[in-house]
């Protein structure tokens, strides 16, 4: 039977920026589904605002006003209050 090695992650730290709240890493010797969860992780906890309801008074493009509502809401917003 082949013995099975134990990985063990390690993370380098490469830059930390205090101002803007953000640092940058590498991550090392792990399976890509420890790296992936650490992603969700992340992204989990950074705050979101995005347009939610929109009302349209007139159309008068070729474009749905579900589809411009839906472009709508995949702009990203920034907010330093959220």
């Amino acid at each position: 039977m082949a013995q099975q090695t134990e990985r063990v992650p390690t993370i380098e730290m490469r830059e930390v920026d205090e101002t803007q709240r953000c640092c940058k890493f590498v991550l090392r010797d792990t399976d890509p589904h420890v790296a992936n969860a650490l992603r969700r992780a992340c992204i989990a906890e950074v705050p979101t605002i995005a347009i939610d309801l929109v009302n349209m008074e007139i159309n008068t493009t070729v474009l749905n006003d579900e589809f411009i509502a839906h472009r709508l809401g995949l702009i990203p917003l920034i907010s330093y209050k959220a």
